[in-house]
């Protein structure tokens, strides 16, 4: 529960004869032992005059402890101060200092130096569950950084949400607009570029259509591991990033939470049964019952179905027996929104959206000694469908199932090596996409909109498509000496539906040259499907390639401290463009993107800090021959500065925020077009303008109390308090003779409060 520093006694001079000390008898055993005599022995007894601090779990001093010595009622007692500290004068080295206060359990130090380090006092319902302490491990790849729920909660401007603090971490493209796909751009390349997976597995959204949260309540997530790039062979279909999340299993004492803000409310209860641990979480929106109030009477504008979305999680976790562990999760969202832009409801003026999907997985986890074996099935049930005014349309029912295996091997010592870690896998996916679509061509990265035509069905099919896709991964990693350890693998994939093989291969070499600091280099390559839109349609594309080289360093100068650098550089190839045509796809499009990042995190009891920077340069050539253009999700610049401190019953901190806008193709000027009745925009250079630079400073302040049985907390999460109004499009007049800006909100208020019983 304490940390023991070496012995020193008041005066630091040791245990001679100028150390405070007292004399008293000992009995040296019976009296036919030794010299039989059952004279005393005179032992010297150091005192100490003990200082030191005691917080709670989350390192928040505990103020009105109080601190006694066991066994000595002569030591004067002491009470703890508002930061948690207690002085105590006298105290017998070697003795039992208790620390207690009420609904907390009792709490042990060893009075072995003059400083003790910090006591931690559990709370009684804390107690009651297991709590492992322990260093943080090293991230996944270079440049990859790693969230617990804790640390989600404690960012500002979040408003307790994911997604936002997804968007602090270096290499996140910034946008107070969604960003297409899976909703997460990083390091300057497409969306579709990079993964969201949840316990393993890939989700199709992160966050919900109206954008304002993630599809998953922090509460019911342990952490999250965000991998820029180099990440490993066991994760693919990916040539960018991936960003994991890993959902919460239940805790030891049965508990149930609620939580409501003017966003939407939700509830968690988690448990234990024996060896079955469970926790259970729903949430639904409430913004489509606060919408149609704050909605003028004078717009034009219809809503049938107000915005809404539910969304759920279930785990349950049980141990068979001390060599099997089982495991079964499931989440599921559901987004629908309708609107007509007239309050006639015309059929012409119609939007409609329903995004939903549940996905289920059942996972073994077999260990025996150095043999690891994990077996994993999983199946997603997803439909989307959009609908546009009377004609177009797209739905799309895609249901698929994963079957996943990997065994490891770890052998302490082979032909001269140590740690070696031996690790062989396979993977199963097979999906079928039944699509109804009649919709204009679609733009693709570095295509402007144009102009909206309702009655254009250019791209129509009706029809069942299959997408089997296989994997086999293998790895080797060692320690070829107590400093440099080096890790070795190759995956394939195979994208049966466009009969693509994908061979890469990726390696890392990691060199710890100070016990604080170590350097890694990582290279290889990686691959993600033809599998958005339209490349569903064309079984004449590949794969895209990416080769990923990346240095970084990383600096702990002790506990709870820790500042990692990374530069990266990524070579993409076999891009999916459209030809000369305008209309077919082909994989003649090449890309590079370099660039630098720096996050620092400091974890230091009731203080909280996370700095991040970036720079980004991301550029493509769609055609041979063509200009070298930026990327839309180029972003060359993105600070973000955050901390917070915790006291007893009060949490404030703040956030600055600084990025850099995104890539614009301007309209020069236009052509009236007299058999359409309307003006055409003349587009200059693709994505040769950009949007201006954006700052904002965010607060939070959260408050925690009792109340009766029940643990309470409110939170206040203001984004952009001083009202900047960031540009993020521009829109024309009729004739693009003028323009005029899309900013964002100038500031998003939230607010929410907690009980938990």
């Amino acid at each position: 529960m304490a940390g023991v520093a070496s012995a020193q006694p008041a005066d630091g001079s040791g245990s001679d004869a100028g150390s405070a000390s007292a004399i008293g008898p000992v009995d040296a055993g019976s009296g036919d032992s030794g010299s039989g005599s059952g004279s005393d022995v005179v032992v010297p007894v150091t005192l100490l005059d003990c200082a030191g601090r005691i917080i709670d779990a989350l390192g928040v001093p505990v103020i009105g402890a109080d601190v006694s010595v066991d066994g000595h009622p002569e030591v004067a007692a002491s009470k703890t101060d508002r930061r948690g500290r207690f002085h105590l004068l006298h105290v017998p080295q070697g003795s039992s200092v208790v620390v207690q206060k009420a609904g907390y359990q009792t709490g042990l130090a060893i009075a072995s130096a003059t400083e003790l380090d910090d006591t931690v006092l559990l709370s009684e319902k804390q107690a009651s569950e297991t709590i492992e302490v322990h260093s943080e491990g090293p991230p996944a790849a270079a440049g990859a950084a790693k969230l617990d729920r804790s640390e989600i909660e404690r960012m500002p401007g979040t408003g307790n949400d994911l997604v936002r603090t997804l968007s602090a971490m270096p290499g996140v493209v910034n946008s107070e607009l969604p960003l297409g796909y899976s909703g997460v751009v990083i390091r300057g390349s497409s969306p579709q570029d990079s993964k969201i997976l949840i316990d393993d597995f890939e989700v199709p959204v992160l966050y919900h259509d109206i954008g304002f949260r993630s599809i998953v309540p922090t509460e019911a997530i342990d952490k999250l591991d965000y991998i820029p790039g180099g990440f490993d062979v066991a994760y693919g279909r990916a040539s960018s990033g991936i960003v994991s999340l890993t959902t919460r299993p239940g805790s030891d004492k049965t508990t149930e939470q609620a939580e409501v803000s003017v966003i939407d409310g939700g509830v968690i209860a988690q448990g234990t049964d024996g060896d079955l641990k469970y926790m259970v979480a729903f949430r639904r929106s409430l913004i489509d019952l606060i919408l149609p109030e704050i909605i003028p009477a004078s717009a034009d504008i219809s809503l049938t179905t107000v915005p809404r979305y539910y969304d759920g999680q279930l785990r349950v976790d049980y141990k068979l027996n001390p060599r099997w562990d089982l495991k079964l999760s499931s989440i599921g969202s559901d987004d629908l929104l309708e609107i007509f832009a007239d309050k006639a409801q015309n059929a012409d003026k119609r939007f409609y959206n329903r995004t939903r999907f549940d996905r289920t997985t059942a996972t073994a986890r077999y260990h025996d000694g150095p043999w690891v074996a994990t077996m994993a099935l999983s199946a997603i049930a997803q439909e989307f469908v959009f609908d546009i005014g009377a004609l177009q349309h797209i739905d799309v029912q895609q249901p698929s199932v994963t079957a996943r295996g990997e065994v490891s091997y770890l052998a302490r010592e082979w032909s001269g090596l140590h740690d070696v870690l031996w690790r062989a896998g396979a993977e199963a996916a097979i999906g079928r996409a039944s699509l109804d679509l009649a919709l204009p061509q679609e733009v693709r990265e570095g295509q402007p909109m144009g102009n909206f035509n309702p009655k254009d069905t250019t791209e129509t099919f009706i029809g069942n498509i299959w997408t089997p896709d296989f994997a086999a991964w293998t790895s080797v990693a060692a320690n070829l000496d107590p400093q440099i350890k080096a890790t070795v693998g190759l995956r394939v994939d195979e994208f049966e539906r466009v009969h693509d093989l994908a061979i890469e291969p990726r390696s890392e070499l990691a060199y710890k040259f100070l016990p604080q600091w170590t350097a890694r280099l990582s290279a290889g390559e990686y691959v993600r499907p033809p599998e958005y839109q339209s490349e569903l349609l064309d079984t004449g594309v590949k794969g895209e390639h990416a080769t990923q080289s990346i240095a970084g360093v990383a600096y702990e100068p002790k506990e709870g401290i820790r500042f990692q650098g990374s530069l990266y550089y990524t070579d993409r190839f076999d891009l999916i463009t459209y030809a000369a045509d305008g209309k077919t796809l082909t994989n003649d499009g090449r890309g590079t993107t370099y660039g630098a990042e720096l996050l620092g995190t400091l974890r230091d009891g009731p203080w909280f800090g996370f700095l991040s920077y970036s720079y980004s340069h991301s550029t493509r050539v769609d055609q041979p021959g063509d200009p070298e253009r930026l990327f839309d999700f180029d972003q060359p610049h993105s600070l973000n500065v955050a901390v917070s401190h915790r006291w007893v019953k009060w949490q404030l901190g703040g956030r600055f925020q600084l990025y850099s806008g995104l890539p614009l193709t301007p309209v020069v000027g236009s052509v009236f077009a007299s058999d359409a009745n309307t003006y055409v925009p003349v587009y200059g250079a693709v994505n040769s303008d950009r949007a201006p630079m954006h700052t904002q400073l965010d607060l939070r302040l959260d408050h925690y109390f009792k109340w009766g049985p029940v643990d309470m907390s409110w939170f206040i999460d203001v984004q952009n308090v001083y009202l900047e109004q960031s540009t993020v499009a521009f829109f024309y007049s009729y004739d693009y003779s003028q323009r005029a800006a899309f900013s964002g909100l100038p500031i998003i208020p939230s607010i929410g409060v907690r009980g938990t019983l």
